[in-house]
């Protein structure tokens, strides 16, 4: 039966109401249905077309910490089969993916007018991850007239829906559909869903929802085909001091040698020995030696742990305005692929250099009309983490010839400049060039370094792959001796 059509108010009662009596049982309590309702009407906003509101009804208990317990419904066989394998393929993925509990926390942590916004951006996203589309049309009228009554109506209502072989048919259709597609997908959940819940408070427009959805996806299939460890060549660029909340994972300030001088807390145990009884004539022998400085204590080397000290900086410079384009065999604008690498170089190289003194630098070259001031906005929510552990800053330039000096000036040897644009910008010369000119002018990115030519991707190669080749490159090059001169 084909599901891809509107629905008339009666059929559509029906059918939402049979989706319901086949939901989780805490969606049939008071205290859920009327959140469950309001999340349903809201993913009706953002997708018309629904295969199984069920998994929007399950999904708003299950991300709010709910147990997932198998459903008997009364309801006819074929239904009952379709529910079992939605829950086995569909359901049981999500709760068992390993970002399942980052996202349900996010969930949890969200205020309570923006809780169904949420619970629906995470379905919107796994429905298209599992690239289901079509489904059955809703009025988001009629989802708001259900929630009007109460919910042991609509569940009566439902079990009576399913003895209608139209209904029946439909609902055992599309959690068919879900089953199906989750079958034939690798993941159901990614960093997306991760991001869009944390963030959610800050993704007031569907506009700013679909641009954060959309780089950390790019981020994340660019991070996942770069090399899982790091090749022996490392560069060094000086000494930076451990901060003090890093003692307990650096040996600082350890016992190095013995001294006649020091603190009670650092004396050898030892010389109490020469501590006479209670009620023994004073001075005793510990007391001769205290006073003639022959006390034997343990010496502290104060000393400094250093990390080898390094920064990059990433220069956007603001002619990639003409690189919001959709290059064939793309599914992201070419300015989102750049972003997405720069956020999986950003995460490759900190985990990398976990015990290095390892900052980045995302400098936005503001221009006349300041035309990357959105992707500064997004960037910065991708990479909070980073940002709130001082790893990353992210800041907003004149020019870009200024922000290479000010970089150069500031870091001297210690920086390693990196420039992105669709055309070479003006003012730089010997004292401000960067390491490396990547041009994004064509739909495949060309990098120019200071010294030596770099791999380029395939004229087949997909998106990711064309990206990826891009991120390795400037790994190699950010690494390689013969570049940092």
């Amino acid at each position: 039966m084909a599901s891809d059509d509107r629905l008339d108010s009666q059929r559509a009662s029906a059918f939402l109401s049979a989706c319901l009596s086949l939901a989780r049982a805490p969606v049939h309590t008071t205290t859920w249905s009327t959140l469950a309702l309001e999340t349903l009407e809201t993913t009706y906003g953002e997708r018309p077309l629904l295969h199984a509101p069920t998994l929007v009804l399950d999904l708003t208990v299950l991300l709010q910490g709910e147990r997932l317990a198998p459903v008997q419904p009364e309801a006819p066989q074929p239904v009952r089969d379709a529910l079992r394998a939605y829950e086995d393929h569909v359901l049981a993925r999500l709760t068992a993916d390993r970002r399942w509990m980052r996202v349900s926390e996010g969930i949890v942590a969200a205020p309570k007018e923006l809780k169904a916004a949420a619970v629906a951006m995470v379905v919107t996203q796994v429905l298209g991850r599992l690239g289901v589309d079509g489904g059955s049309g809703v009025s988001q009228a009629v989802v708001r007239r259900l929630a009007a009554q109460p919910v042991s109506d609509l569940l009566e209502a439902g079990r009576l829906a399913l003895e209608d072989p139209e209904t029946a048919a439909r609902v055992a259709e599309g959690l068919h559909v879900l089953a199906k597609a989750a079958r034939r997908s690798r993941e159901v959940l990614s960093d997306a869903e991760v991001f869009v819940v944390e963030n959610i408070g800050s993704l007031k427009t569907l506009g700013a929802r679909v641009a954060l959805t959309q780089l950390a996806t790019a981020a994340q299939l660019v991070e996942e085909r770069l090399p899982a460890r790091l090749r022996g060549h490392v560069f060094e660029d000086g000494d930076a001091p451990t901060s003090l909340e890093e003692d307990s994972a650096y040996p600082v300030g350890g016992f190095s040698s013995i001294s006649t001088s020091g603190s009670l807390e650092n004396l050898m145990t030892s010389e109490l020995i020469y501590m006479d009884d209670d009620g023994a004539p004073r001075p005793d022998l510990f007391d001769v030696r205290f006073v003639e400085g022959e006390l034997l204590y343990f010496a502290r080397d104060e000393s400094v742990a250093v990390r080898k000290k390094r920064r990059v900086v990433f220069v956007f410079d603001p002619s990639l305005n003409a690189a919001r384009v959709l290059d064939p065999k793309a599914t992201y604008q070419r300015l989102v692929w750049l972003l997405g690498a720069v956020t999986a170089l950003v995460r490759k190289m900190a985990d990398w250099f976990d015990t290095e003194a390892l900052t980045f630098e995302l400098v936005f070259v503001k221009g006349k009309e300041a035309v990357l001031s959105e992707e500064l906005g997004v960037a910065s929510l991708v990479l909070r983490e980073f940002r709130e552990r001082g790893q990353v800053d992210l800041r907003e330039a004149e020019t870009t010839a200024q922000a290479c000096r000010d970089a150069k000036e500031t870091w001297r040897q210690r920086a390693r400049v990196l420039v992105f644009g669709t055309q070479f910008p003006s003012g730089l010369d010997e004292t401000n060039q960067p390491d490396a000119w990547v041009s994004l002018k064509a739909g495949r990115p060309d990098i120019a370094w200071k010294a030596g030519p770099v791999p380029s991707a395939d004229d087949t190669a997909g998106a990711a792959d064309v990206w990826a080749v891009l991120s390795r490159a400037l790994l190699d090059g950010l690494l390689a001796p013969s570049r940092r001169k």
